[in-house]
């Protein structure tokens, strides 16, 4: 009885250990896994580690304190306002001066001042007929304000806002990822891409329920899994690298340009593991990363032309934060560029052309 009791309990601590095993396994993604298979078959084949890679820290967006903009205040006053009978800008400035405009983000305010701009004109036509001349100039001024500032506006409730924000987290994993289907934040960047043109040249025509959805669905984004997959993207390719530039430079595959039984093995591994399944979820990721790069860049720079031409500066956080960005996505294109090149020149030295 006793026996059969032990038995039972290993049988149980083995299933246990067992499941263990099964789900420490799916808690890994797909793109983990197959660079996991892939650096291993390379390893045995080749007979070489690929030693100690050093782990990037992932990259954090910067804190909203050190991108903070800082407007003016409006010279607009409560008593002011009642003076414009017959201006609808009298309701949006009552909203922008009550607690709930004073105190919301900086999507809202950037609505704000869009439908201020857009109200402006005829209201000071208004003013004007009513012989009420100093607060038609005074409004006036105002305009001119919100204009020099508006750039600064976009930035705060755009690029460096909240959902840019939120688009830009680094995910706690990458199971889903790269996903089938397209990133619902693609059509909204550039849907935000058009609407920042249009403001910027002088069109403030917008629809604030579409402008807050926007912003939620650019929230959704992935952003932060692109970074992430690029970074283990590079930091694997160069193990496999480093795997790879031992035989290279070091003890040949191959004594002389035909191919032995490892050479074979070696190319059957880049066909098999690194064309068939790496390269084709690559592929993903980089169709990902012009996806959401081409409107983002857009934003970027047509928005900073117009920051630098309104005097306004651009935080030095979201600078730096933008260049590692960027160094990250390029960092992962050359080195898979330069893994090829690497494992071509050791399928050359046994006689084998990468076509082959």
């Amino acid at each position: 009885m006793l026996k059969n009791t032990q038995q039972i309990i290993k049988y149980y601590v083995l299933l246990a250990v067992c499941l263990f095993m099964v789900s420490g396994c799916s808690d890994g993604s797909l793109l983990e896994q197959n660079w996991q298979d892939y650096l291993a078959r390379l390893s045995r084949v080749l007979d070489r580690d690929a030693g100690s890679i050093a782990h990037e820290e992932t990259l954090k967006f910067p804190r909203p304190r050190t991108i903070a903009m800082t407007f003016a205040t409006s010279n607009i006053d409560l008593l002011d306002f009642l003076r414009m009978r017959r201006c609808a800008l009298r309701e949006t400035i009552a909203q922008r001066n009550s607690i709930l405009g004073r105190h919301g983000d900086a999507s809202a305010k950037l609505i704000f001042d869009l439908r201020f701009l857009n109200q402006a004109q005829e209201c000071i036509q208004a003013l004007n007929e009513d012989n009420n001349e100093t607060l038609a100039l005074q409004l006036d001024d105002a305009v001119k304000l919100k204009i020099q500032e508006l750039p600064a506006r976009i930035f705060s409730a755009g690029i460096a806002g909240t959902e840019f924000r939120e688009f830009w987290h680094t995910p706690a994993d990458l199971k889903d990822y790269p996903a089938e289907g397209d990133d619902p934040s693609i059509a909204s960047l550039a849907r935000w891409q058009r609407w920042q043109h249009q403001w910027l040249s002088g069109n403030w025509q917008h629809n604030a329920d579409e402008v807050l959805t926007t912003l939620g669905e650019i929230r959704l984004g992935g952003g932060g899994s692109l970074l992430a997959a690029q970074q283990l993207n590079t930091r694997e390719l160069q193990a496999a690298t480093n795997i790879i530039d031992q035989r290279v430079s070091g003890r040949p595959l191959c004594l002389k340009p035909s191919p032995t039984q490892a050479a074979e093995q070696f190319r059957n591994v880049l066909s098999s593991r690194f064309i068939s399944s790496i390269q084709v979820q690559a592929s993903a990721i980089n169709q990902h990363q012009y996806a959401l790069l081409s409107p983002i860049k857009l934003i970027e720079s047509e928005l900073f032309a117009a920051m630098t031409a309104h005097k306004i500066i651009i935080p030095a956080d979201y600078l730096s934060w933008l260049e590692q960005r960027d160094n990250i996505l390029s960092n992962a294109i050359q080195a898979q560029r330069h893994h090829v090149e690497r494992a071509g020149a050791l399928l050359s030295q046994c006689g084998l052309s990468p076509g082959d």
